[in-house]
């Protein structure tokens, strides 16, 4: 009886000490989530403010510029993986031609609302993706704005805050077409991730890229893989003077292309789903979509002393 008890006392312990290591995650707050459901297959964005859903409750709603020519199409292409939370997925935004060419662009963003002007000593960045093409630069999902260059003293670059952005050459390590997340970190340094990889078209990806104050990283998953750390810079110095480790722009966030020396640029020709801002490093337990990884040797400890506490009851 004594060893049936403590091996409950132990397996109790463990448990508790994996759920409290992950309860911090766990109730970070979400910011923003767009998931891009508000439309009928076929339809576009309608015209005026807050017709692109903040899913969230903080009224981080988008808009897009002018639905005849810069709207997505509502689509019921999604991504086969299921969401963690059970919501069900039925539509993405088909964005694109993509290019640089005037009229031909789809892009929503957020005009004037509260996430603009947050500050985060963390956070986690998530979307899901398929490319319809793959040519030229294509970004899609940003923060809009320039940071640099406007005070004396400061380097002058034509970096946005954050870009997730397919790029159309071999940058870096010689491979085609990476996906490539490049930001300016609250001291104003410019730091990028890749996912080492060549992006391909009708191939769904699940990406989160996690920033706190010393460590990067980005994940990704596709259709039949788990989460996966493509890259990661740990240990660096990313806070500003306020513990902000993205550098402060109040033009807000966009989804379907990007900023290039403060001027709108970029688009994606992608399917584009799911975007969420978490305000924590969230654990890839914690992503959106359930492509978890490989269970944690503390997971498997737990699981190990269960698995002897169970033997030791049946005896």
């Amino acid at each position: 009886m004594m060893g049936g008890l403590m091996m409950r006392k132990t397996f109790l312990w463990a448990a508790a000490l994996w759920l409290g290591g992950s309860a911090v995650v766990a109730n970070a707050a979400t910011q923003a989530y767009w998931r891009h459901e508000e439309g009928a297959a076929g339809a576009l964005i309608p015209a005026g403010p807050d017709t692109v859903l903040d899913s969230s409750g903080n009224g981080n709603h988008m808009r897009t510029f002018n639905p005849t020519f810069t709207s997505g199409t509502y689509s019921s292409t999604v991504s086969p993986v299921p969401l963690r939370s059970g919501l069900t997925n039925n539509f993405s935004l088909d964005f694109g031609p993509g290019g640089d060419d005037a009229g031909l662009n789809d892009d929503n963003y957020t005009d004037n609302k509260p996430i603009n002007d947050d500050l985060f000593s963390a956070v986690t960045f998530e979307m899901a993706f398929k490319m319809d093409a793959v040519s030229g630069w294509q970004a899609v999902f940003g923060e809009d704005g320039k940071p640099l260059g406007n005070q004396p003293g400061e380097p002058d670059s034509p970096v946005p805050p954050i870009k997730f952005l397919i790029r159309a050459d071999n940058f870096p390590d010689n491979i085609p077409n990476q996906l490539f997340v490049e930001w300016i970190d609250g001291d104003g340094d410019i730091h990028f991730l890749a996912n080492r990889e060549t992006v391909v078209a009708n191939q769904w990806y699940h990406v989160a890229f996690t920033l706190n104050a010393a460590d990067a990283r980005l994940y990704v998953a596709k259709e039949n893989t788990v989460y996966k750390q493509v890259d990661a810079k740990l240990g660096e110095d990313y806070a500003g003077a306020s513990g902000e480790v993205i550098v402060s722009e109040p033009l807000g966030y966009s989804i379907g292309r990007g900023m290039f020396n403060n001027n709108v640029a970029d688009w994606a020709d992608a399917h584009i789903d799911e975007v969420r801002i978490s305000d924590a490093a969230l654990a890839p337990g914690d992503f959106l979509f359930a492509a978890v990884p490989e269970p944690t040797g503390l997971t498997l400890a737990a699981a190990a002393v269960a698995a002897c506490g169970l033997r030791r009851f049946r005896r």
